[in-house]
């Protein structure tokens, strides 16, 4: 991963750590609030590079690894690999609240993992997915990965992720990361996904959900949005204006929205301030 794209563009962001695999991160070592971002199938952890969010740290995690990709890419064994190695600083209390953040598939890692056993998490937000797939809005994304996942067609994938083109250099960043992601790894994050069901186990989650989603997305609907919401025992959803990647469409309004989030996490782990609110 380049990572001096990163850096360029956090520079005075001095508690965004860079991207980095999942067994690379030590996480015992980053002590205070910590937020986990967990980027979409085939999808480069740059499009976090704008993220913000004072007093927390943020690591972004590279869950696919491209080009090797040595584990399974699968929403569940991704989950389960990042439980097993975030359980024992979640379980610190004394290190510091942890939010695990994601959006697409990454949001359905998030909450996979925060339902994993004794996973004290204390927040998550979700952007830009589902509690399951069957509206998804691109049914036939599978097969072209198999069968036609040209340049072109790679390029095409991209632009649905965002209303507007981003930016020249993550641009470049995101065509570069897909380009190196094998179709065996990413079929395993869309056909896991499409497995999935979350309905049955979403009231399980006791911990507070920020529920955002770019409403001109044109993967996933509002509906989704809504109805993922209406799961859970303790949600907020933020209608933000959009896409399918709104930390990147929309900066401004995702950043305030998570800002508002975190510092009522805050509140509720040390016991002061104004409690999370459902609504």
């Amino acid at each position: 991963m380049n990572k001096s794209f990163f850096h360029e563009i956090n520079a005075n962001a001095p508690h965004c750590r860079p991207p980095a695999a999942l067994e690379a991160i030590t996480w015992r070592n980053i002590d205070g609030p910590l937020l986990v971002t967990l980027p979409g199938a085939g999808c480069s952890p740059s499009v976090f590079s704008k993220l913000r969010a004072d007093g927390w740290s943020i690591q972004p995690v590279d869950w696919a690894q491209p080009p090797h990709c040595p584990h399974s890419c699968a929403p569940l064994p991704v989950a389960e690999r990042l439980a097993n190695s975030l359980r024992e600083r979640i379980q610190d209390r004394r290190a510091g609240p942890v939010v695990l953040l994601g959006y697409s598939v990454g949001g359905a890692i998030a909450l996979l993992t925060a339902l994993q056993h004794d996973m004290p998490v204390a927040g998550v937000v979700v952007g830009n997915t589902g509690a399951h797939s069957q509206r998804h809005g691109d049914p036939a994304l599978p097969q072209q990965v198999r069968e036609a996942w040209t340049e072109k067609a790679r390029q095409d994938f991209l632009r649905t992720c965002f209303i507007r083109p981003p930016p020249a250099p993550l641009w470049r960043q995101l065509c570069a990361y897909l380009a190196k992601l094998p179709p065996h790894a990413l079929l395993q994050s869309l056909e896991g996904l499409r497995a999935l069901d979350l309905r049955p186990s979403l009231s399980k989650l006791a911990c507070p959900v920020l529920v955002l989603h770019g409403e001109f997305d044109r993967r996933r609907r509002v509906e989704d949005a809504l109805e993922l919401a209406s799961y859970l025992v303790d949600a907020r959803l933020q209608l933000l204006p959009g896409g399918h990647t709104p930390m990147v469409d929309c900066p401004d309004q995702y950043l305030s929205a998570l800002q508002a989030f975190l510092t009522s996490v805050l509140a509720r782990d040390t016991g002061t301030g104004t409690p999370w609110q459902c609504s």
